[in-house]
């Protein structure tokens, strides 16, 4: 058995290349496959709220088995992703959840992302500003994946946050490994600057539990692009929303769209945007059902939306699957690189 603490988990994965990205993608979608073929490998997590924190505990038995512990806390997100063998249960690695969680979700979001702007296809209209709110792990990996597989293509990106203290950590991290991007920081409640930014953007990145949405249909009315994704994987509570009912229904609902969720029984449980706006069902469809050949024809329609609409989005909750089978990838690369502690007949 191999354990992996956070800084081994980001030694691997922080300089991936394109290629690298790419399989990671393949891996992922292997397991989202999975669980839109089955929903039943992912039993209900359990969630405990303490006056300390939120725990929450998941597990996956799919082709790739495993579990995963995490607790949401004042001091951000920590736990351990557990993977199994599939035939007797033994333990194969314990890897730190804290980046892998960070890398797994953003790596979502970006799957989808390449539905609708091809990396290096010079007519998929990606370009202007990227925007992310917040400035935490989630946020990071959504700008590194974002930078690593569209090089050259954002004219700035915008990091809005409450904080520019956090923000600026952010930034000198991020210029580290992209030296040549221009960055600007814009505090949560500069109303102005926001409105600016957002007159020139084609992808959004939400990763704040927020109870009160930051994108908004009035700054997606101002912006001149005719593509813009919006991802969002902050809210986790059916308290918390990311994105107004307003930019949901009326510009992807009404015009034929759906919401691309991971899990349309969990996004509907979890995801205030869908609780608080009385969204059903009918208006989801599951990302394993836009990777699936051959593709249903609910899913061949969005793809089409996806091609041919203004804005699309994607609203994720998270699922167990996404980090076992990443989780297993990660352990595979530790192996070669020697990297994480082995302990024999544990």
């Amino acid at each position: 058995m191999i354990v992996l603490k956070d800084a081994e988990v980001r030694q691997i994965l922080e300089n991936l290349t394109l290629d690298d990205i790419k399989e990671y993608q393949n891996t992922l979608s292997r397991g989202l496959i999975e669980y839109y073929q089955d929903n039943s490998i992912i039993p209900s997590r359990i969630v405990t709220t303490t006056k300390y924190a939120t725990h929450l505990f998941m597990g996956s038995s799919g082709s790739q088995v495993g579990m995963k512990a995490l607790t949401g806390s004042h001091s951000g997100f920590r736990g351990l992703t557990t993977i199994l063998d599939k035939h007797d249960g033994s333990p194969i690695g314990i890897l730190n959840a804290a980046t892998l969680t960070a890398f797994r979700t953003a790596l979502s979001t970006i799957l989808a992302l390449v539905k609708v702007f091809v990396p290096g296809d010079q007519k998929s209209f990606i370009g202007g500003n990227l925007i992310v709110y917040g400035s935490g792990p989630q946020a990071e990996w959504h700008l590194r994946l974002a930078l690593t597989l569209y090089p050259g293509f954002f004219d700035k990106v915008v990091i809005i946050n409450r904080t520019t203290k956090n923000a600026d950590a952010l930034v000198t991290i991020l210029k580290a490994k992209f030296s040549g991007v221009l960055f600007e920081i814009v505090s949560m409640d500069d109303e102005i600057h926001i409105t600016e930014a957002y007159k020139n953007t084609s992808v959004i990145f939400s990763c704040v539990p927020t109870s009160s949405p930051v994108v908004l249909k009035r700054n997606i009315d101002q912006d001149r692009r005719s593509r813009i994704f919006i991802g969002a994987i902050g809210s986790y509570k059916p308290e918390m929303i990311e994105i107004d009912g307003e930019t949901l229904i009326n510009q992807c609902i009404s015009k034929g769209g759906k919401i691309i969720v991971d899990s349309i029984n969990d996004c509907l449980r979890e995801a205030g945007e869908f609780q608080q706006n009385n969204i059903s069902k009918d208006s989801l469809i599951e990302f394993g059902s836009l990777l699936i050949h051959p593709t249903p024809k609910k899913a061949l329609d969005q793809l089409n939306y996806m091609k041919s609409q203004r804005v699309i989005i994607c609203k994720l909750v998270g699922l167990c699957v996404m980090d076992i089978f990443v989780g297993s990838k990660v352990l595979t690369e530790a192996k070669r690189k020697g990297l994480g502690t082995t302990i024999d007949n544990f």
